[in-house]
């Protein structure tokens, strides 16, 4: 069998081109060597010098791994300052100094600045000193005064708005913060270097934002106007990374396949998952929407990418730093892209989803008390506790749960309110996110002189869901 053929059929049984990141270990030595290792992060936002541990750990992880390049997508420095790119640069040296890992070999920067560096001294400088002293702060430390030589000051290297490099005969395009709409001469860029950039072997293209539309759909937070998704579709063989939007790597519509491949970094400071549900928000949301639960905190969550280049695949291991565990099967790409064949697709995948299960066994308790909602009214509170989905303990791990309240009005059954709820720790690996999932429904929310229950389903990213399980009949 042909190692192309055999990785894809490996792939398509274990489903869309996602593979077990073990099984994909036993798998890895019938393609032959590696031909590229990178990592990549983004949305660091080190905010104090001495809290480069996380950043330092996973520089370690990419060093250990074999890593021939580190992609960092943007926003190093939180708040724009020059001190806290100088702490980003230590934390590199401290691991690759000279750019070089231990056994000799050089590893690349392929960093971008996002719009924390060059923007972030507008934003908040809390905690980083008095008020009275901010100003004179911002005029001596902020990037944005003089953003390309203190590039070169702590990263030894030239600062280019975009520039081109090549790594192991691959290449790469960093293209660095230009505003929030878009980054002047992007286009022109990629067209004039169209003879290194195009044809079947891919090439990685880096920016800060999402191009639109693409990874994460019309909900990404932090897209940009469109202009870099039209110019990167004139290259079907291009990979391209963002950050900005912190979004978790479990969700798989951080990968999107068009005219070309999108993929969301994630973040390695906190992270958020898709609003919508009873306890995750949108940023920058000022409606107080009504949430019984309090927004889900995700400090320890800090993700990022181990890609794998071969010559028949690009293999994307999802990983979190903290715990070290991997935080879902990885995202196997076959070569050459746009061939006709985009398993990435989103309507592919959805078409292609398998909807999660609940263990058998599993049921549905209910308890009250009184509470507060997200606002801090008190109020007495109705909880519907569940058993996680897994893939250890199931078919696959679910992305979120639907929970529905029914009332049974005379011969009718009416579904009254529907929520939807992420498990305690979603944004991290299995092993630390086994614990029941809650579901809090208020006061104002529960009928009175009716029976009641609750139906429970999982559901997978793509919006399919399982069997129910549900709660006895019940009346307040």
């Amino acid at each position: 069998m042909q190692r192309r053929t055999f990785i894809k059929s490996c792939a398509l049984a274990m489903g869309a081109w996602c593979i077990d990141h073990r099984l994909f270990a036993q798998m890895a030595p019938q393609l032959g060597d590696p031909k590229l290792r990178i990592g990549i992060v983004s949305d660091v936002h080190i905010r104090h010098a001495e809290h480069t541990e996380a950043l330092e750990k996973t520089f370690r992880y990419f060093h250990d791994k074999g890593a021939d390049g580190v992609i960092i997508a943007g926003d190093m420095a939180d708040t724009g300052l020059e001190r806290q790119l100088k702490a980003v640069a230590a934390a590199w040296y401290r691991v690759f100094p000279k750019d070089k890992a231990s056994d000799g070999r050089r590893v690349e920067k392929l960093f971008v600045y996002g719009n924390h560096d060059v923007e972030g001294h507008h934003y908040d400088l809390t905690g980083i000193v008095p008020k009275e002293e901010q100003e004179e702060l911002i005029r001596k430390e902020a990037i944005a005064n003089d953003r390309a030589a203190i590039w070169k000051k702590y990263f030894k290297e030239k600062y280019q708005p975009i520039y081109l490099k090549e790594v192991k005969g691959y290449k790469f395009v960093g293209a660095h913060w230009g505003d929030w709409q878009h980054i002047e001469g992007m286009p022109a860029f990629l067209e004039a270097h169209r003879a290194e950039l195009e044809g079947e072997k891919p090439f990685f293209y880096i920016q800060h934002a999402h191009p639109r539309n693409t990874c994460y759909g019309p909900w990404a937070w932090g897209k940009d106007d469109g202009q870099s998704t039209a110019a990167l579709s004139r290259f079907p063989n291009c990979i391209a990374f963002s950050g900005h939007s912190h979004t978790i790597l479990q969700d798989d519509y951080s990968i999107w396949q068009g005219d070309f491949v999108s993929i969301g970094t994630s973040s390695l400071s906190y992270t958020y998952a898709r609003g919508g549900r009873e306890n995750t928000y949108v940023d920058g949301e000022s409606k107080q929407t009504p949430y019984q639960m309090p927004v889900v905190d995700q400090q320890d969550g800090k993700q990022g990418l181990l890609m794998t280049v071969y010559d028949q695949c690009v293999v994307l291991e999802r990983r979190e730093f903290v715990y070290d565990e991997a935080v879902g099967p990885d995202w196997v790409l076959p070569l050459p892209l746009g061939r006709g064949e985009k398993p990435y697709s989103f309507a592919h995948r959805a078409a292609q989803a398998v909807a999660p299960e609940f263990p058998a066994g599993s049921a549905v308790r209910v308890e009250r008390a009184r509470g507060k909602d997200r606002y801090g009214t008190e109020q007495m509170q109705t909880s519907v506790y569940f058993p996680n989905v897994l893939g250890r303990n199931a078919n696959q791990r679910a992305y979120d749960f639907e929970v529905q309240l029914v009332m049974q009005d005379e011969d009718t059954e009416k579904v009254m309110l529907t929520k939807r709820v992420m498990s305690p720790h979603f944004y991290l690996g299995e092993r630390k996110d086994d614990d029941e999932v809650v579901c809090i429904f208020g006061e104002q929310e529960i009928p009175a002189y009716r029976s009641f229950r609750f139906e429970v389903r999982p559901v997978e990213c793509f919006g399919k869901k399982g069997h129910p399980i549900s709660s006895e009949w019940m009346k307040v």
